[in-house]
C-alpha cells in the first residue's frame, strides 16, 4: 500500500538523467582532447620556429667569421636569434675549419588564445645548427 498522490511518469528502474550525464562526460573529454592538440601543435610549431632561428643565427655567425659580414660571430648570431624571438644558449667558433660556427637556440612554448598568449614556464624547445665553409660539408 502507498501513501500519498501517485506520482504520474515515474517508472521504477527507469533511469532519468543519464543522458544529461552522458553528454557532459562527452564534451568534458572532447575539451581535454582539443586542449592536448591545442599543446601538441604549440609545441611543434616553437620546434620549428626554434629551428629556424638557429639555422639562420649558424649562416649569419659563418659569414661574420669568414669576414663577409661585420662583427664578432657569436654577437651576429645573439642578434639574429633574438630577432626571431628565441635566445642563444651556446655559440661555438672553430672546429675542423676556423669559420665553422656551431649555435644552440631555445624558445619559450606559448599557446594563443584569442584575447592573450598563455606561456608555459619552464616549457622551452632548444635547436642546434652548424654552418660554414662549403668546405666543411661532411
Amino acid at each position: 500500500m502507498t501513501c500519498g498522490p501517485p506520482r504520474h511518469g515515474f517508472r521504477p528502474g527507469e533511469d532519468t538523467g543519464s543522458g544529461t550525464v552522458a553528454a557532459l562526460a562527452i564534451i568534458f573529454t572532447l575539451l581535454i582532447c582539443l586542449s592536448l592538440v591545442a599543446v601538441v601543435s604549440s609545441v611543434s610549431a616553437a620546434s620549428v620556429q626554434s629551428a629556424r632561428a638557429a639555422d639562420l643565427a649558424a649562416l649569419a655567425a659563418a659569414d661574420a667569421a669568414r669576414g663577409l659580414r661585420q662583427g664578432d660571430p657569436c654577437t651576429v648570431a645573439e642578434q639574429v636569434t633574438a630577432r626571431n624571438g628565441a635566445v642563444l644558449e651556446a655559440c661555438q667558433v672553430g672546429g675542423l675549419f676556423p669559420t665553422e660556427v656551431t649555435v644552440t637556440v631555445s624558445r619559450e612554448v606559448s599557446i594563443g588564445s584569442l584575447a592573450q598568449q598563455l606561456n608555459l614556464p619552464g616549457l622551452r624547445v632548444h635547436s642546434s645548427a652548424r654552418a660554414g665553409p662549403p668546405e666543411a660539408l661532411p
